[in-house]
């Protein structure tokens, strides 16, 4: 690869690394190298560790901007952002940030007004952070400017292709005007088994489709190589701008220009210098390498430029359809094998039906774009924008057959535990391919590429578990979500975070945490019946193969736990009344249930307190207890001392109603006698959790405080003995020693 290659390779590394937290290493470190290489003449090494420094650097500027930003919307109240999609009652509309140095993404949800996409806006309401975006309810808007002409033109021609195209509307506006929030989920689950997901969503691919059919054409029109490179360079540029540029559609876009400059000009130009160039959209948006399908844009077409030399030698003996076929399969093969780690940690799964699936939807949807594409050309003539969408379906409708085949195929997709380990072992795999697909030695790298994906495959079964008991406090802003990993690496959740219009902290942070860790869900128990408690439990039933259901079965007209219960009957999963006195031994810990029972539940009932009828468990790991209360209020504590004294004496205690003033009683406390207390509450939230008068009681009890607004997901871990907390951005906090 040219030195061009290397230097933005090397920049976008270092920005990866920035953002990863460790720019205060990487910088230095790759600044001693540049030294080191250029005293030894070494000038490709030096420029590319340069260049890494320098995107350490960059990054981690970026970071403190963001951050910056962060606090300002916390002290302030109000953030100014850009509507990407429509604001109307009734769904959340995304939302950028519009202040210069401020990349914050935010949800944003109104009960009454709309507003237009595009539109800048001033918003106020209830913050909270969910899945690093900033979430907004009962939002108060106030218009600081309307959209321009191009976000009215977009929305116009959204509602037309609404009109236009039926019940196929949201798979051809995610196609054509790169919006895919309406589009079904199991569509989505059936095309990422078939290893086609990536053909929903506007990338370089759907660019570069509807860049060659208007050559094509124009070609065919008779008309002059130089016109048709122009016509469909300006009908690209034009489709890029009109859609939002999307960071992966502008890389394609680059691509097509200065591959259409090569040509004009008459001279030679590297495939990997203009991959390299055409990735260099960081150096203006750094923020752009964490974008997924920037990352999967850039990995799928290195893996193509590299399968060029393995096309030629399979192809070498074939000709007509044949050459054709293998051609496909072998760069679909080395695509499939470079976005592999990217898949893997993201979606924790690999389809292997990628190979075959891809090979027959490529060509239907090579005919599918470009007939999409004319119809939103043609809309201003109705009658052959509808001859030409009808013909466009059917196509669709072929994709989605091609998809239900592949994701029914044995195997089709296989579960990736996306851990540091098996992403190394897949960029090992996909690296050492890679060498042997374009080095002149290709048999040793080949036994490393297939040696490092077999580990791969049989890591996630052979990973020890880490030996300690640890309790995950997950982020997920005003709610709950706690996750017990054992010492063999398997989980016990309680509760999962809250529901929200269009989505839940199930979806957006609790099953993505836990896919980044491994292991599977035994036991999910749910606390009690309130919605920032359980509004995620249906999604991650779904996802979660939980062995059994804990609940204590408090009668209660939630909608949201209706929903539970028709989800877990739907899917046939145990589920289990659990009652004081209650225990379970898990992987070497002893679960029991502490609360409630049920004439405590009968009390309740007439009351209503449905806070009051919490399921409390206590976790017991060798000389360690854990205290987990849901949101047991005053009266629930009251009865549990009554009952248990003395052993009710734990080690951690999660602080019961998000640190609420009903709660955390001074005699509760005199009991527990708590070394660690872990509040999950979300930041700025309206109910003034947690109460001074808890944090006070908290404090002259000697607890050390821990709590998810200040310091993030919590982590706290015992190996029977010491205990060891773990916050604020995974470094270690405090070492708490024997008792």
């Amino acid at each position: 690869m040219p030195l061009v290659t290397w230097t933005f390779v090397a920049y976008a590394a270092g920005l990866a690394l920035g953002f990863g937290g460790v720019a205060v290493a990487a910088g230095p470190a790759a600044i001693l190298a540049t030294v080191a290489l250029g005293m030894a003449r070494r000038w490709v090494l030096a420029v590319s560790a340069f260049a890494m420094a320098g995107g350490a650097v960059v990054a981690d500027l970026t970071r403190h901007d963001d951050e910056a930003c962060r606090l300002a919307v916390w002290r302030t109240g109000r953030a100014i952002v850009e509507l990407r999609t429509a604001l109307a009652p009734g769904r959340a509309a995304r939302a950028v940030g519009a202040q210069p140095g401020c990349g914050v993404r935010a949800r944003v949800r109104v009960r009454a007004g709309s507003f237009a996409a595009g539109s800048r806006v001033a918003v106020q309401g209830d913050f909270a952070w969910r899945g690093g975006a900033l979430d907004v309810a009962d939002a108060r808007v106030q218009l600081l400017r309307p959209p321009g002409r191009l976000s009215r033109w977009r929305a116009r021609t959204g509602a037309r292709i609404d009109a236009l195209y039926g019940a196929d509307a949201p798979l051809a506006r995610a196609l054509l005007l790169a919006d895919a929030d309406d589009i079904d989920r199991a569509l989505r689950d059936r095309f990422a088994d078939a290893g086609i997901i990536h053909m929903l969503s506007v990338s370089g691919l759907h660019v570069g489709i509807i860049a060659g059919a208007v050559r094509t054409l124009v070609v065919g029109a008779r008309a002059r190589l130089l016109a048709a490179d122009l016509l469909s360079l300006g009908v690209t540029i034009a489709f890029v701008a009109f859609i939002g540029a999307p960071p992966p559609a502008v890389r394609s876009g680059a691509m097509l220009v200065l591959g259409v400059v090569a040509r004009v000009r008459q001279r030679p130009t590297s495939p990997w210098g203009i991959w390299a160039a055409s990735c260099a959209f960081p150096l203006w948006e750094p923020r752009v390498v964490l974008d997924l399908g920037w990352q999967l844009s850039v990995a799928g077409m290195a893996g193509l430029l590299a399968s060029g030399t393995l096309v030629r030698r399979a192809t070498r003996r074939l000709q007509g359809w044949r050459r054709t076929v293998v051609s496909s399969i072998v760069a679909t093969s080395v695509a499939s094998a470079a976005t592999a780690p990217l898949v893997a940690w993201v979606f924790g799964r690999v389809s292997l039906a990628a190979v075959v699936t891809n090979v027959v939807a490529a060509p239907l949807f090579g005919v599918a774009q470009p007939l999409l594409f004319a119809s939103l050309v043609a809309l201003p003539l109705w009658g052959v924008a509808r001859l030409l969408a009808e013909a466009a379906r059917s196509a669709l409708w072929l994709i989605d057959r091609v998809a239900w085949g592949g994701a029914a195929l044995p195997l089709a997709a296989v579960r990736a535990e996306p851990d540091a380990t098996t992403a190394l072992l897949l960029g090992v795999a996909a690296v050492a391919g890679g060498v042997a697909l374009t080095g002149r030695w290709w048999r040793r790298p080949a036994l490393v590429s297939l040696g490092a994906l077999a580990a791969a495959t049989w890591w996630p079964s052979l990973r020890p578990g880490p030996g300690r008991l640890e309790l995950h406090v997950i982020d997920v802003g005003q709610g709950d979500a706690l996750a017990v990993r054992s010492p063999r690496g398997r989980w016990l959740l309680v509760d999962a975070g809250g529901g929200w219009q269009g989505g839940d902290a199930a979806a957006s942070i609790v099953w993505p945490y836990l896919r980044r860790h491994g292991g599977d869900v035994v036991y999910l128990s749910m606390s009690h019946p309130h919605l920032d408690h359980i509004g995620g439990v249906a999604t991650l039933l779904a996802r979660a193969a939980a062995d059994t259901i804990w609940d204590g079965a408090y009668v209660s007209g939630s909608a949201v736990y209706r929903d539970v219960l028709r989800t877990a009957r739907g899917l046939g999963r145990p589920w289990r009344r659990v009652a004081a006195g209650d225990s379970v031994a898990f992987d070497g810990v002893m679960v029991t249930v502490l609360a409630p029972d049920s004439s405590w539940l009968a009390g309740l009932a007439r009351a209503g307190e449905v806070n009051e009828a919490s399921v409390v468990l206590q976790l017991r790991f060798g000389r360690r207890r854990f205290l987990l209360t849901g949101d047991a209020e005053g009266g629930e504590e009251a009865w549990m001392v009554a009952r248990y004294g003395a052993s009710l004496a734990s080690d951690v205690l999660k602080v019961g109603h998000h640190g609420s003033v009903t709660s955390t009683t001074p005699d509760f406390l005199d009991v527990v006698r708590p070394r660690v207390a872990l509040v999950s509450v979300g930041s700025g939230n309206r109910y003034g959790h947690p109460s001074q008068r808890v944090l006070q009681a908290l404090d002259e009890s000697g607890a050390y405080l821990l709590r998810t607004d200040d310091d993030g997901t919590i982590v706290v871990s015992t190996d029977g003995k010491d205990l060891e907390v773990r916050a604020n951005g995974g470094r270690w906090r405090d070492v708490v020693r024997g008792r």
